[in-house]
Order: C-alpha cells, then structure tokens, then sequence
C-alpha cells in the first residue's frame, strides 16, 4: 500500500459530525464560528499550520483546529469563489456563468457538488465538476 504523506497541501475533507472531544480540538477563539459550521457536508481547504493548529479554509472563512479525524477528499481543481461556466451537456443544463458559492460533498453522489451564484443570486441547482469548466471573468466572450 502507498505510503501517504500528511505534508501535502491543499487537502480537501469534512466534517459529517462533531469530534467527540468537546471543544479542545478547536483554537478558542474560533469555538463560534466552527459550531455554526460543523457538522454539515461543506468542504473545507486545509492548507498551512498556526502552532499546533491546522489551517482550515471555507472561502473566507478561516478556522483553526488541530489534527483531528475528518474524511479527506480529492479535489477537483475549483474553489469556492472561482467562475465557472455551466456546460449544456447534451441540453441537461442551462448554459451560463457564474462564481462558486458552496462546495459540498453528496454522500449518496460519493462526490463534489457545487452551488453558484449568477448575478447575485444562487442557483438551485447543484452541479458536478464534469458539468463545469473554468472562465475568464474579464474575458468579452463570457457564457458564449
């Protein structure tokens, strides 16, 4: 079996519950905001270390925690605030741009979701990486 490296950064992973230590693993100052947060099916980047603490990212959100159990992920290569553009896929989606506002694991999916905004406003639909591709937003040909 392949040695793993815990070296590597960015990982990407979840919390589907609460670690069941109470709040030690957590920085203090960051109790609050991770128990509004934790659990849910959100994807958090995990990149850095501050002393003892993992560096956990959820776009701007950014939370301290020590190395605890999570279920790693792979990644797909977008990260939340990133524009997008929806491919048609045969007529399955609508054609359009937009950034990237939520990035979930689906369990029953055993994959990546991704929620976008479209100007402002969230789109319903969540989307798989296959049903998306990378966009210049300064770009003059954008959602053609």
């Amino acid at each position: 079996m392949p040695e793993i490296s815990l070296n590597v950064e960015p990982r990407y992973g979840y919390y589907p519950w609460w670690p069941e230590d109470g709040n030690d693993w957590l920085h203090p100052d960051d109790v609050e905001l991770a128990r509004r947060m934790i659990p849910s099916m959100r994807v958090f980047r995990r990149e850095g270390e501050e002393g003892p603490f993992v560096v956990l990212y959820y776009g701007g959100v950014k939370l301290r925690v020590l190395r605890t159990l999570w279920k790693e992920i792979d990644g797909e290569g977008f990260e939340l605030g990133d524009w997008v553009e929806v491919l048609s896929r045969l007529r399955k989606n609508e054609p359009r741009t937009g950034t990237i506002r939520e990035m979930l694991w689906d369990e029953r999916a055993r994959g990546l979701r991704y929620q976008l905004l479209d100007n402002g406003q969230p789109i319903a639909n969540f989307f798989a990486a296959e049903d998306l591709r990378h966009v210049d937003p300064t770009s003059r040909n954008l959602g053609d």
